[in-house]
């Protein structure tokens, strides 16, 4: 093997790297996390489930009970993650929540306030907490979404709330460069998990497959690639960067959409 081989596989190692994933006993932080364990990280995943330990004893993680939502069950989280590890090598901000459906005129202010309150302060209320654990040239990973820079009809509150954190994932870049610390998001598309809820829903597929440039929809575990580049040295240069893997959705307009509004286009010019 080529010595330039060897240096690419030291790049993307990240065995005994310890890493701590929020959000993490479910859908992409949980797929994130299995990955993560399985090329030798040592990994510990906070959420709020009850059964949150049986989660992580299946993928060999440590289970530490955590709601972003409360100062005192995030702070005590990461006094505990604290007398584990000296240090972490990487913070996966992963807890997120989609409540909200329906377009202004029938806004829940209390959705839309829940929904920040998780995706937003609760991503803020981690890293504020996190950041003292995380060693110099660290890395802090975001998870926000394509919805962030894309303006979806119905859904204010979470493009909202992720518009936001993706500036807040610039701000803390800067902020956080001064101790090597890179601080990025990772962009998803949107993949069947518990949240997206898409397990029978044929109609709902079709959309996101015409949405995306090669018609895929993808599964939790095909994300999880992103973050493990993002927490090994291969991503020393990036910091304030949002990674898109989305399969473009926010890149333009797929051929699929194109031919539908043609078709759309040909049915009202000929009614």
């Amino acid at each position: 093997m080529s010595s330039s081989a060897n240096d690419a596989g030291g790049l993307f190692d990240v065995s005994g790297r310890r890493v701590v994933v929020t959000g993490g006993t479910a859908g992409i932080g949980l797929a994130a996390a299995a990955h993560l364990v399985a090329h030798g990280a040592q990994v510990v995943i906070g959420g709020r489930r009850s059964d949150g330990e049986g989660i992580a004893d299946r993928i060999g993680a440590t289970f530490i009970s955590m709601d972003v939502t409360d100062e005192d069950s995030t702070r005590r989280a990461f006094e505990r993650v604290a007398e584990l590890f000296e240090q972490i090598d990487a913070l996966i901000l992963n807890a997120g929540v989609n409540l909200e459906h329906g377009e202004i005129e029938s806004l829940d202010a209390a959705v839309f306030e829940q929904v920040f309150e998780v995706n937003t302060l609760g991503v803020a209320r981690a890293l504020r907490h996190g950041i003292t654990a995380v060693r110099d040239g660290g890395s802090v990973i975001v998870t926000s979404s394509p919805a962030g820079s894309v303006a979806v009809s119905g859904m204010a509150a979470y493009a909202g709330s992720k518009a936001a954190v993706d500036h807040l994932v610039r701000v803390w870049a800067m902020e956080l460069g001064p101790r090597q610390v890179r601080v990025n998001a990772v962009l998803p598309g949107i993949v069947e998990t518990e949240m997206t809820d898409l397990a029978g829903s044929a109609p709902t597929i079709e959309i996101i497959r015409r949405l995306t440039a090669g018609g895929i929809v993808r599964q939790a575990h095909e994300m999880a690639p992103v973050f493990h580049f993002l927490v090994s040295d291969a991503s020393a240069s990036l910091t304030g960067s949002l990674v898109g893997c989305h399969d473009g959705i926010s890149a333009g307009l797929s051929r699929a959409v194109m031919a539908s509004v043609a078709a759309l286009s040909t049915e009202v010019a000929s009614g």
